[in-house]
């Protein structure tokens, strides 16, 4: 290569430039508002407001409002943890929950309360209870194809 032909290349940017052998970008597919995608593993996608989201047919957190109690309108959205494990047993929120515990100890009701809670518990276990020794009843307990394989395993050494 000449002279004149390397202070071309420097003039024009060219100069010392790495050669790359073998390599092949990121294609980048450019979307458009609102167009749907699915990727390679199967996941669906959409650009809303200038951003990729991922289409989910599961509700995000917080779906769950509290009911809050007689005297509070509490509508929260249930998004902290120990909210959602409180909601579920509970339909309340912690605070309203906490609020409800601590007005029926001040009306003198919380132990009748108490003793209830653990009656109605009492109950569906013992239904559930029911319901499976319902199930058993109907099936047969011994099985009769490994009664069968031992016997037959037994016939086989007896004749040996």
């Amino acid at each position: 290569m000449s002279n004149i032909k390397k202070i071309q290349d420097m003039v024009s940017g060219k100069y010392k430039q790495r050669v790359s052998i073998g390599y092949e970008g990121k294609t980048t597919n450019q979307r458009k508002e609102g167009e749907e995608w699915v990727d390679a593993r199967g996941r669906r996608w959409t650009i809303k407001d200038g951003k990729r989201k991922q289409i989910t047919k599961v509700p995000p957190r917080g779906f769950d409002k509290c009911n809050g109690w007689e005297e509070s309108d509490c509508e929260k959205l249930i998004l902290k943890t120990i909210d959602q494990q409180t909601y579920n047993r509970m339909g309340r929120c912690r605070v309203c929950q906490l609020e409800f515990e601590a007005d029926l100890h001040r009306k003198g009701k919380w132990q009748e309360w108490v003793t209830d809670m653990e009656k109605q518990r009492w109950e569906s276990i013992m239904k559930e209870y029911s319901s499976e020794m319902e199930s058993l009843k109907d099936s047969d307990p011994f099985d009769k194809r490994v009664a069968n394989a031992l016997s037959d395993e037994n016939i086989k050494s007896a004749m040996k």
